[in-house]
């Protein structure tokens, strides 16, 4: 994704539930009218939260701090059909000012892999995470250091849009190079983990990451990077290779004619 590129982007959002969905739409709907060509939602149901619902006497954490039962499977299931009503309902009504056709989509699995996958036809994949802070926080852009790219114009295009001047977090791998001044806007670390350390201790609303220029090495990286954050992560050049489609469920991609699809 570029300045040369073309106005409008395909964006899909991927989450786990309806409450995470909901934090990524309100980072799209800051979006101006005609930004958006393409809209879509996957709502992925994981495996590993179902298997723990079998465990006897399970408990959780609420928000709240308080501790309850964890749901049962049957529960579990009524649960994702209601989130999957609400999020099918929400990606219509946030389309609506758009004018763009809509797609939504439901698999099983783990939800920066299925989401990673059915992303590959997409401009932009926005993993959705519920907001922990009710003060709006920063835009953060993490990269690659070195020089100004795609990646800045991507930056300052999202940063724009949503009235918000990035904080740039760039990781520089050079050991023998000293780290550069950091300014409130501007911070370089020596590696992902000191940046994610940094990013933990952050408000941010948003993070921007290029997953095709790094410094991700997969999508190992991409989840270590949405659970220090605790927010939405928007992911440009999210294309996969080959290797990652293999032995999974596939996904079919918004139908040429652009006719909105539901499923599930």
């Amino acid at each position: 994704m570029n300045s040369s590129h073309p106005p409008g982007l395909r964006i899909l959002v991927g989450a786990g539930s309806f409450a995470d969905a909901a934090a990524g739409f309100r980072i799209i709907e800051q979006l101006p009218s005609g930004y958006c060509a393409g809209l879509g939602g996957i709502l992925v149901e994981e495996a590993a939260l179902l298997a723990t619902s079998e465990i006897p006497d399970r408990r959780v954490i609420l928000s709240s701090g308080k501790t309850t039962s964890a749901p049962s499977q049957s529960q579990l299931r009524m649960l994702w059909k209601a989130d999957a009503r609400a999020f099918r309902k929400l990606l219509a009504h946030v389309s609506g000012p758009y004018g763009t056709q809509w797609v939504f989509m439901q698999d099983k699995g783990e939800l920066v892999r299925t989401a990673l996958r059915a992303a590959v036809d997409w401009d932009v994949l926005v993993l959705g995470y519920r907001q922990i802070h009710k003060v709006p926080g920063k835009i953060i852009h993490l990269q690659l250091s070195g020089p100004a790219g795609d990646q800045e114009d991507a930056s300052s295009r999202f940063s724009h849009l949503l009235a918000t001047e990035p904080v740039t977090f760039s990781i520089n791998e050079t050991l023998d190079e000293p780290l550069g001044e950091q300014t409130s806007k501007s911070f370089q670390f020596k590696s992902l983990d000191d940046a994610l350390a940094a990013l933990a201790r952050t408000n941010a609303q948003a993070v921007l990451v290029d997953f095709g220029r790094g410094p991700l090495q997969g999508q190992d990286d991409l989840l270590r990077i949405l659970e220090a954050a605790r927010c939405p992560v928007i992911v440009s050049d999210a294309s996969q290779p080959p290797s990652l489609l293999e032995h999974s469920t596939q996904i079919p991609p918004q139908p040429a004619n652009g006719a909105p699809q539901n499923a599930g």
